[in-house]
């Protein structure tokens, strides 16, 4: 079994229905193409809920877009990749994407991934019994990450003040490995280190993402500049992920199978670790990126935007609306 990483980091305005290769001119590192393709290079952490991007990548389900999966913890990599144009997309969450517009790294969410239903939560001793009990605790979290997220919107939600907890940045699956090696009394991580949390005999999940929906949200976010300029090779990678899913879940066990081995899974390790992962829809993810639904990913970005003005993680005021573009998700309803 490994250990999974965690970023997050869902999920997901230009208009870019219509642009095509012939008309653009701008030359951005990366664009280069193998046969008739055209190289797309995402990068991603090891979180489980990115595995469709595998299935469709060994059964070919990309179109014309020629694209390689980079894996990196390291968020700085990720930004810095971004911004020079290294890498095409990363996987984030939505909070994430809210640090993003804040920092000035030029993402544009275009579809949600997954939404996490009991993968991401606190594992605590059974002493700790509620979130009021936290206060005064030292907690394991991933700073400026989806574990911090989730842990300032449960803290947030339930009248706890930011400082009544002391934090300690820890990266999530290294927190989770603690507490079950008992160096922690409480961690803020993911699968499968939520599922080990009895096995170092008083330990519990506390609270999970199961209790708090959308909340934690991941999302494909695309380079500003390369989705101006191919909007049509970021088309089909975003229809090359839904039909992975939809092949997933036609062909389960297949499927599980192919997955498995990029995480060093089992076929039946994975299936249960996935147990707590939700692939949305198509007509999902089209409510989802629609201003208005519930969820909605504008809601769940304001909704961090005000809890990081609150922490001091954010200091500008932004609008949101141009790192979020729905234009890609609505062009393939054509296809559907």
């Amino acid at each position: 079994m490994n250990t999974l990483s965690r970023f997050a980091a869902i999920v997901l305005i230009i208009p870019v229905v219509g642009l095509t290769l012939a008309g653009c001119s701008k030359k951005l590192t990366g664009d280069v193409t193998t046969g008739a393709k055209l190289s797309f290079k995402i990068n991603v952490d090891t979180w489980l809920g990115y595995a469709p991007l595998y299935l469709a990548k060994e059964k070919g389900f990309f179109g014309n877009a020629d694209v390689s999966i980079d894996v990196s913890p390291d968020v700085a990599v990720r930004k810095t990749g971004i911004k020079s144009g290294n890498f095409q997309a990363i996987a984030e969450t939505v909070d994430m994407l809210v640090l993003d517009r804040d920092e000035g790294v030029p993402t544009v969410a275009v579809s949600g991934m997954d939404f996490s239903n009991g993968a991401d939560g606190i594992v605590a001793v059974d002493a700790v019994k509620t979130l009021q009990d936290l206060k005064g605790k030292t907690v394991l979290v991933q700073k400026n990450y989806a574990s911090e997220a989730l842990l300032n919107y449960l803290l947030e939600k339930n009248g706890i003040a930011f400082a009544d907890v002391h934090t300690v940045d820890t990266e999530a699956g290294a927190a989770g490995a603690a507490f079950v090696a008992g160096k922690t009394d409480v961690a803020v991580t993911f699968e499968p280190w939520l599922s080990k949390a009895k096995d170092r005999g008083n330990g519990h999940i506390l609270i999970s993402s199961k209790d708090a929906p959308g909340v934690i949200v991941d999302i494909l976010s695309i380079q500003k500049d390369y989705l101006t300029a191919h909007p049509e090779v970021v088309r089909d990678v975003v229809n090359g992920w839904f039909k992975a899913v939809e092949y997933w879940r036609a062909h389960t066990e297949e499927s599980n199978a192919i997955m498995a081995k990029y995480y060093s899974d089992t076929p039946a390790e994975f299936a249960d670790q996935i147990s707590g992962i939700k692939w949305p829809t198509y007509e999902e993810n089209v409510s989802y990126f629609t201003k208005g639904s519930t969820p909605s990913i504008y809601d769940t970005a304001n909704t961090f935007v005000e809890i990081y003005k609150k922490t001091g993680q954010t200091q500008n005021d932004f609008d949101l609306d141009p790192a979020i573009d729905g234009s890609i998700l609505q062009s393939l309803h054509a296809s559907k």
